[in-house]
């Protein structure tokens, strides 16, 4: 992948600054001072198709042309980078120079060559306004484009922080984490934060410092057209070659579409008393990777229980690659920190590289945790194949339901919280069973026929294919491939299953009749 930066302008390559008024003593300044004929090139060698320039390296030089009239025979120029139309105290201002009167047209040149210029590669992103201010001792004049210039970067790492419930005390430590690294010249870090006490808001994530971009007040963070809206501001205002999007909250896997399980689900809002079922996700995420035009590269869900091949199936068509856990995570999440520093670092090195380098932090961060730790990176391109090797297995098992070695078996399997490595949603719901140690179960075991252990091991192979990372502490070998699966007793089957039948994965594979077998016969 090259290494790219490329500038948008929402109207046209030219940008006419509008006619903004100054402070100071205006008209009754003895020297009054104004802006005119006002505008800002940058002189790119590109063309400009549907009002985007086509040319994927920097501008060599930025020229910012405008004209002051002032009786005063020396005045000061400041240019200024702002997030709106309008000069504030807080706008960054990143050229000052003192202008003699004989020079009443100026022109500014920032090439790249100039430490001005490096300072708007380097430390700035997303969309902004250019604006020029004329000063002199006793007054001044201000006058800001009328569009705006997004930048446009190799990576935007988003993400959806829903602390509107119990996790609301950790949102500031992982904020803090991205603080710790902020966006840089070829990094986005942006953020999206809901809480429990205060009102959601927008941000972008510079070295030391969360600035502010936008107040959204109070927002349903588990309604799937906030999540959408989310998206369209990634892709208008922080634009990039590549996406990780993280999605920050409690999960449950496909049984937080559960309205019994309020206390822990996915994109859980306290204050609206509102969950978002996995269909409704992945429609909106659907939804979202159109807006990117393009397919998410890596889309994470930095929650309990997610890694799931009902969840990954949900979501296949929307991103690359799904980095999540399979087991509950603890409550400090990803190490942000180390994750955004690798790809500032590596920027080129590819999401495969990326996804599984979050898995290994991750792994690394929780190698003393007093509880064992999942994660793992998976590559969604490989789903389909996935799941027609388990529908292949569920024919299997169903063609063999009357030899009672297997239905014994199988429901056995099933039933028990240990003859298998499985993940508990809650006290009493062991569901979710680990896809490799399921299969690898299966394919040894003698109440087997040999076609369904030929499945299995088509299965089994077929995860391997799929999985490309996977870290745990406090499992042994051989327990822990990445994936779980639905795979329960009759009385969360009957609890659940009208709920299971809502996935995609029910819907076309054979697995939803395998676990009514188990269940009712």
């Amino acid at each position: 992948m090259r290494k790219t930066l490329l500038y948008t302008l929402s109207i046209a390559l030219v940008l006419t600054l509008s006619s903004c008024g100054g402070g100071g003593s205006g008209s009754s300044s003895s020297y009054g001072i104004s802006i005119s004929d006002r505008s800002i090139n940058f002189v790119i060698n590109g063309s400009l198709d549907n009002n985007t320039i086509s040319e994927t390296n920097p501008p060599s030089n930025i020229t910012i042309n405008f004209d002051v009239s002032t009786q005063s025979p020396q005045y000061q120029i400041g240019l200024f980078l702002s997030r709106d139309a309008s000069l504030s105290s807080d706008d960054y201002e990143f050229y000052q120079a003192y202008v003699d009167n004989s020079r009443g047209s100026v022109e500014v040149v920032l090439d790249n060559q100039t430490q001005e210029y490096q300072n708007i590669m380097n430390y700035y992103g997303g969309k902004y306004y250019i604006i020029v201010k004329a000063s002199t001792n006793s007054d001044s004049s201000w006058a800001a484009a009328s569009s705006p210039i997004i930048l446009k970067k190799l990576w935007t790492f988003a993400v959806y922080m829903d602390a509107d419930n119990s996790l609301n005390s950790i949102a500031g430590l992982n904020i803090a984490q991205m603080e710790n690294v902020g966006s840089n010249k070829d990094v986005n870090v942006i953020v999206e934060q809901d809480g429990l006490y205060s009102s959601a808001g927008r941000y972008f994530i510079k070295r030391f410092e969360k600035e502010k971009l936008q107040n959204l007040g109070e927002l349903d963070m588990a309604q799937a057209s906030t999540l959408v809206d989310f998206g369209k501001w990634v892709k208008n205002d922080f634009p990039a070659e590549n996406y990780v999007i993280v999605i920050w909250d409690h999960g449950l896997g496909f049984e937080s579409i559960n309205p019994k399980s309020l206390s822990r689900d996915l994109l859980q809002d306290e204050t609206n008393n509102d969950i978002m079922s996995v269909p409704a996700f992945a429609s909106a995420m659907d939804n979202i990777s159109s807006i990117l035009s393009k397919k998410i590269d890596i889309l994470g869900i930095d929650a309990c229980l997610m890694n799931m091949v009902e969840v990954a199936y949900e979501i296949k068509d929307c991103a690359d690659i799904f980095v999540s856990s399979e087991n509950s995570e603890p409550a400090d999440g990803w190490p942000y920190d180390d994750i955004i520093a690798y790809i500032e670092n590596y920027p080129n090195s590819g999401s495969q590289s990326i996804a599984a380098k979050i898995v290994e932090y991750y792994a690394n961060y929780y190698s003393n945790y007093s509880q064992p730790t999942t994660q793992s990176a998976i590559d969604l391109s490989k789903i389909s194949s996935l799941a027609k090797s388990i529908d292949e297995l569920a024919i299997s098992i169903l063609n063999n339901w009357d030899n009672s070695s297997v239905s014994s078996t199988i429901k056995n399997y099933a039933d028990s919280e240990t003859l298998l490595q499985r993940f508990s949603v809650s006290s009493s719901d062991y569901s979710y069973a680990d896809l490799g140690n399921l299969c690898s179960a299966l394919a040894a075991n003698d109440n087997m026929t040999s076609d369904i252990k030929g499945a299995a091991q088509s299965v089994f192979d077929n995860l391997s294919q799929t999985v490309i990372a996977n870290g745990y502490n406090g499992y042994d070998a051989g327990k822990v491939y990445g994936l779980t699966i639905w795979f329960c007793n009759p009385t969360i089957y009957g609890e659940q299953s009208y709920y299971y039948e809502q996935l995609n994965f029910a819907k076309t594979t054979k697995w939803d009749e395998l676990l009514d077998n188990v269940s009712n016969n």
